[in-house]
């Protein structure tokens, strides 16, 4: 069963990255970026579901909890794409607390393993438990600010999906790389692709005119 279910999260990794890169390089609105979006955030639950099965058959409170991350930046990513109005509905607001309380969690035991064993996972669960919750308790003092439209919709759709392409690329790596210090391997994809993020946040911000001109 635990192989079987392996297999499947394997491949839908493998779809949801060729996916991305469909996606990303695509025309936004055109018919390819939203079928190739589409089959992302599609391959992307396949993810998220399979590795939820996998804890459960292998039970690993680091890999449930990078799981929940990644479904958050995902779902968030969705989210925006479908709510055009901007205003959350219930549904965002347990996957916020969900978010909220797993970053809670990994920031408590990132912290007692840090003084405890040391090592590297404590830091990637701190590091991700902070990035999570912060991400959370953001989306509701946006929300508070009033609806999330325009291009501040657009900025949140890109920079989430983006956001689960480098949880992604993470688990790519640290699968299939033995040769570099654990950090590098769960920490550099995000180092390194989140500039980009913010680049393309800033690119979909500027006003129209600045964009063309």
């Amino acid at each position: 069963m635990f192989e079987t279910v392996l297999a499947i999260h394997i491949v839908a990794g493998v779809i949801a990255l060729g996916a991305a890169g469909l996606a990303v390089g695509s025309a936004k609105g055109r018919a390819l970026h939203r079928r190739s979006g589409q089959a992302y955030g599609a391959a992307m639950g396949v993810v998220v579901v399979s590795t939820l099965m996998l804890v459960t058959l292998r039970p690993n409170a680091f890999l449930l909890a990078v799981g929940v991350f990644s479904a958050f930046l995902v779902f968030t990513g969705w989210r925006a794409a479908v709510l055009r109005d901007g205003r959350p509905r219930a549904l965002d607001h347990a996957g916020g607390a969900a978010m909220a309380l797993t970053g809670l969690a990994m920031l408590g035991f990132g912290a007692v393993g840090l003084v405890g064993q040391g090592g590297a996972q404590p830091v990637i669960v701190l590091v991700f438990g902070a990035i999570g919750l912060t991400l959370a308790l953001g989306d509701w003092r946006d929300w508070r600010a009033g609806p999330i439209t325009g291009p501040e919709r657009i900025a949140r759709h890109l920079s989430r999906m983006l956001g689960g392409t480098i949880a992604a690329i993470t688990a790519a790596v640290t699968t299939n790389i033995d040769a570099l210090p654990q950090l590098v391997l769960w920490l550099g994809p995000t180092v390194v692709l989140t500039p980009v993020i913010f680049w393309w946040t800033a690119r979909v911000m500027r006003p129209r005119r600045d964009r063309t001109g």
